[in-house]
């Protein structure tokens, strides 16, 4: 059983939920990303700065950038308008949080548990 949990972790492609919202020129705008979150800019060049990098990144309308752990970017445009951003990221947050996810169920369904417990967010 163990061996049909890992294979389904392994296959199990997780929703994807993208946010929309754009910059003022002038305003730096902070945003907590989720491992393998995607920055995509939409219109003007953007500014970003990764919290724990030593460099900056300019993205030309198009660009995407990946980040592959949980981080904080920091993000404006030294365009005449606002500019246009798109960050895409897993619906349940991470992969691991869809594995805790998927373990409670099956464990449901085990008889390991008396039933699923609810708890506030």
């Amino acid at each position: 059983m163990q061996h049909l949990a890992q294979h389904i972790h392994a296959n199990v492609r997780l929703p994807k939920i993208t946010y929309h919202f754009a910059v003022k020129p002038g305003e730096v705008f902070y945003w907590d990303c989720t491992p393998g979150a995607e920055i995509r800019t939409l219109s003007e060049r953007v500014w970003l700065t990764r919290a724990d990098c030593d460099y900056d990144y300019w993205l030309e309308p198009g660009g995407v950038l990946r980040l592959p752990k949980h981080e904080r970017i920091s993000m404006s445009t030294d365009a005449n308008c606002a500019a246009e951003i798109s960050v895409t990221c897993d619906y349940f947050g991470s992969q691991h949080a869809m594995r805790g996810w998927f373990d409670r169920v099956v464990s449901v369904f085990r008889g390991s548990r008396q039933g699923p417990s609810l708890r506030h967010m």
